[in-house]
């Protein structure tokens, strides 16, 4: 009996470890009249001129898939969230802002390293800088990496995820 009580404990424990332990982050603030806060992402991975073809292949793998996920992040969030392709695009407005993400410096590792070394071996890194915008004023300005022995897309969603907290938690305050 005991044996099946501590057995059901662990179940309900891994449970409750899914369900809110995969959530996203907390819901994003709203405007005076109760809209969605628009955010234009632009979105910079470098110069392709100033690289190899490989490290631009690289950084525009790394790009589309973050553009992706954190457009669909801030979505979710609560956000009206749009990608853009020029600076030209983004419309200045009191509550729409321009988030400009730019990828500083990616180390795609080595996936052979992280397969059969293991212990960090061959980890990547990506480290990026993001401004915030309203109108012409910046709001905010900061730098963040993160690093993984994984898979390359752990960085993006990590990175994207820390991204919406800190817009849920200090957008208002920027003002």
């Amino acid at each position: 009996m005991k044996k099946k009580t501590i057995l059901m404990s662990l179940c309900a424990a891994a449970g409750l470890v899914l369900v809110f332990g995969c959530a996203t982050a907390s819901n994003a603030p709203r405007t005076m009249t109760g809209e969605k806060i628009r955010i234009a992402v632009l979105s910079d991975r470098g110069d392709p001129n100033a690289m190899e073809a490989r490290q631009w292949q690289y950084r525009t793998e790394v790009g589309t898939y973050m553009e992706r996920d954190l457009i669909n992040r801030l979505n979710r969030t609560g956000y009206d969230a749009r990608l853009i392709q020029s600076e030209s695009e983004y419309v200045p407005a009191a509550d729409s802002y321009l988030l400009i993400t730019e990828i500083r410096k990616y180390n795609p590792g080595s996936s052979a390293a992280r397969i059969v070394v293991g212990f960090g071996a061959g980890s990547c890194s990506l480290d990026m800088h993001y401004t915030v915008r309203n109108g012409a004023q910046v709001l905010q300005s900061w730098d963040d990496g993160i690093g993984t022995s994984m898979d390359w897309r752990r960085l993006a969603v990590a990175l994207n995820d820390k991204l919406a907290r800190k817009f849920n938690a200090e957008l208002l305050t920027w003002k």
